[in-house]
């Protein structure tokens, strides 16, 4: 039989956008293309795949950024990527939905404490981290302080005084700074579950060197000095040793996590990095090309040797005085008294450099920084929303599976707290409402999503989103979607009237069989009967001769010359039977 290259968009288990498919006549899936030319036997072959696969749910419609499980290809149906021994295109898909989907995990120290106990209580507690950082702060407003009073002339350029000859309020503040780092290293160190685990924590191992740098400072060097009488000093100058105590401002880098908008903007920062330098490179060329027109035009001229004496000495002047703008009024007219040539290349520059390169960077960074932000806003509130909302699903959740079924979604949207969640993210409740029978059903029946599955779709309803092309095609493909469980059901209904016609239509045959094999039997004993009755007859005339004789029979019987026949129905009597039976023998 030939075979027949069949779409999946023609059968009611299709999806959005599906390879060709091969089947044979009878239903059965092959690969290869042959022809389709006859209309009927596709349609056959279409209906048996159709039949045989109506027991499945239809394949939900593709969503994007949707979970990977809520895209499956129609169990039977290979991609011919597949059925060549490649990667399916499905399960590459998959695997990328799920790298994009994932919520990334942000790093957390506490992972690696006790789970019980009193220090693992104090290190995770939200005061603690508090009154840390706040005394992060106030060390380095300290380290300001000693570094402007703590002298014999205060507010010179003088040494400050060491630990030693300094006034007893500022030893107590050292003393006090120390103490606290130290016991705040303590408890974090005696939370970790596994203490070797803090080497990977990044930062208990700072800490833990400035920690060590401060009690060596403020502890173990004047007890030695105090025991043995050696001191740093003996060594030389020790105010290079001085700035490692500025590497206590780099703690204040702890602060950031405090400081949402204070991180928006670095990172806009760094994502304008390579902008920048971009810029910056089309400076330093154009900046360089003008440098060598300059100095060879200034050669033997006294603004030649003051600011174009040689290329380097012409960028740095190109630079401060034109690109920075640093007494540019006396750096044009030196030009314009001179050499006149030099202010026009000059102004050239100006137009070039300052005003269109340098506000060109502002712009760039501008921009950047913006983008980032509105970014880092959005993920910033939604990742605020989503533990709220995670919260308020884990007291739902009822047989503590971690997702979401529509019960649990039904009993979590009539809390006000969730709808504050949605609202603050911007989302309308009822719009959840409206969509909700396409996140928890597929193909009739309920399913249940994940905590992330169920943000990510939640989150595509935020009535700032623009509509893309993903959207229209996320709609076309629940059109067909639904289009297609339509046809199924109604297929299913034709298909169930079909077999009941089938059914009665057998019964019917197997009753008329029935029937006609009973009279058929019905007839032959009649037949047989009377074959029988005929044989007596016969006998009794061949013993009786040619005289008529009657017997229990529905008409006379005569025989005459060795025959037997049945007279015709006679009508009314008119005379002896011996006669009228004798003459219907001579008549015969």
């Amino acid at each position: 039989m030939p075979y027949l290259a069949v779409s999946k968009e023609a059968l009611e288990v299709s999806e959005c956008s599906s390879p060709i498919t091969s089947f044979k006549g009878d239903g059965s899936r092959v690969p290869g293309t042959v022809d389709t030319s006859d209309d009927e036997t596709a349609r056959q072959a279409v209906k048996a795949v159709s039949r045989s696969d109506s027991h499945k749910a239809p394949s939900p419609a593709w969503t994007e950024p949707k979970p990977p499980a809520r895209r499956r290809r129609p169990s039977g149906v290979e991609s011919p990527a597949r059925l060549f021994g490649f990667t399916d295109p499905e399960d590459i898909k998959t695997k990328v939905r799920e790298a994009i989907v994932k919520k990334k995990v942000e790093y957390s120290v506490h992972v690696f404490y006790y789970e019980t106990g009193c220090f693992q209580w104090i290190a995770k507690h939200q005061l603690f981290e508090n009154v840390t950082l706040f005394v992060i702060a106030l060390n380095a407003i300290y380290i300001a302080v000693d570094t402007d009073w703590n002298k014999e002339r205060p507010l010179e350029a003088m040494a400050s005084r060491d630990l030693e000859s300094s006034p007893l309020p500022w030893r107590v503040m050292e003393y006090a700074f120390c103490a606290y780092f130290t016991m705040e290293l303590t408890i974090r160190f005696a939370a970790f579950a596994k203490k070797c685990n803090c080497c990977r924590d990044g930062w208990f191992v700072f800490d833990t060197l400035l920690v060590l740098l401060m009690v060596l400072e403020t502890w173990i060097l004047p007890g030695v000095r105090a025991a043995t009488g050696w001191s740093l000093d003996a060594m030389g100058n020790t105010g290079v040793l001085r700035l490692f105590r500025l590497l206590r401002l780099s703690r204040l880098l702890r602060m950031l996590k405090s400081l949402p908008e204070l991180m928006i903007l670095i990172r806009g920062m760094v994502a304008a990095v390579s902008s920048v330098f971009y810029v910056m490179c089309l400076l330093v060329a154009i900046t360089y090309v003008f440098a060598i027109m300059m100095t060879q035009l200034a050669v033997d001229t006294q603004v030649g040797d003051m600011y174009f004496a040689s290329v380097p000495l012409a960028m740095y002047s190109l630079f401060i005085h034109v690109t920075f703008m640093d007494d540019l009024a006396q750096f044009t007219n030196d030009l314009k008294d001179e050499m006149w040539p030099l202010l026009a290349l000059s102004l050239v520059f100006v137009v070039i450099g300052s005003l269109t390169l340098m506000n060109m960077l502002v712009g760039v960074l501008c921009e950047v920084v913006s983008a980032v932000a509105v970014t880092e806003r959005e993920e910033l509130h939604a990742n605020i929303v989503m533990d709220k909302m995670q919260h308020i699903l884990h007291s739902l959740d009822e047989n503590s599976d971690k997702r979401i079924s529509y019960a649990e979604f039904s009993m979590m949207i009539e809390k006000p707290e969730a709808l504050r969640c949605l609202q603050d993210v911007g989302v309308n409740p009822l719009h959840v409402i409206d969509f909700a029978d396409l996140f928890f059903f597929e193909g009739g029946q309920p399913i249940e999503l994940t905590f992330e599955e169920f943000m990510d779709v939640v989150l595509d309803l935020r009535e700032s989103n623009q509509a893309t092309v993903k959207d229209l095609r996320w709609l076309w493909c629940q059109i067909k979607n639904s289009t297609n469980t339509t046809l199924t059901r109604v297929e299913q209904k034709v298909d169930s009237l079909s077999q009941r016609l089938e059914t009665t239509a057998s019964d019917l045959s197997r009753k008329i069989d029935s029937r006609y094999l009973q009279l058929q039997k019905t007839m032959e004993e009649q037949n047989s009967r009377m074959q029988a009755q005929m044989a007596t007859i016969l006998a009794e005339v061949q013993k009786g001769g040619n005289q008529p004789l009657r017997y229990q029979t529905d008409s006379p019987v005569v025989a005459v010359a060795g025959t037997v026949r049945r007279a015709p129905p006679r009508g009314p009597s008119k005379g002896p039977w011996d006669k009228v039976s004798r003459n219907w023998g001579d008549g015969a």
